[in-house]
């Protein structure tokens, strides 16, 4: 450093200058990679920078151990194969229980009271079927509609949701937390839709084939 003061030639020297990439005409995305080492916080980082989606906290941990294994096989995992893992252990997990359409309405109770009844169509490995749940909301409706239908017993531990855009026709994330309440094991399970009721049934039902198939 006493070298470098007495210099007079006026060229600056630094170990390491830390640039935008879009100085060099470079974007994050491509820059961007997911190692072994990086921890849940990146593929956290990634989901919400990149796609918008922010993973609840909880979340964290599960998705980040499904990007580790990768990463631990192929040193680097990109942003677009993050995004790819997601859709497939999450989005796309709509089977063997495929949901496709429900109906809500109220149910007037004793004393001005109502409950919530869901009238779910599904699909169970192919065949369609049908059951109707009753509860204080749709989600309590679905799980107990779940429960009675499968044969499972299931509780919802945390529900969240955020828009993936702006603007009335944005598409919706919900996350949902599921217990299987005999075996103690969770999972996350995520469905997107323009419509939040539809996105929080999605999630269910994704969480449920997570859990049990």
């Amino acid at each position: 450093m006493q070298a470098l003061s007495k210099r007079t030639d006026g060229i600056w020297e630094v170990p390491y200058l830390p640039i935008d990439p879009s100085d060099i005409g470079r974007e994050y995305e491509p820059v961007v990679r997911i190692n072994s080492q990086s921890g849940k916080g990146g593929v956290a980082f990634v989901m919400d920078t990149f796609y918008g989606f922010k993973l609840p906290k909880g979340m964290h941990k599960e998705f980040a151990d499904i990007i580790q294994e990768i990463a631990e096989r192929q040193g680097e995992v990109a942003p677009e194969e993050i995004f790819d893992e997601f859709k497939k252990n999450y989005m796309d997990r709509k089977e063997p229980i495929h949901f496709r359409k429900c109906q809500i309405t109220d149910r007037e109770l004793d004393e001005g009271e109502f409950a919530t009844v869901a009238n779910v169509i599904y699909t169970d490995h192919g065949q369609e079927k049908q059951f109707e749940g009753v509860g204080n909301g749709p989600i309590d409706a679905i799980q107990r509609g779940l429960e009675d239908a499968l044969g499972i017993e299931i509780r919802v531990l945390d529900y969240s949701e955020h828009a993936l855009r702006s603007g009335s026709g944005a598409q919706a994330a919900s996350y949902i937390h599921l217990l299987n309440v005999k075996t103690g094991e969770t999972t996350y399970g995520v469905g997107i839709s323009s419509n939040i009721t539809r996105s929080s049934i999605r999630g269910i039902f994704s969480a449920v084939n997570r859990l049990f198939y």
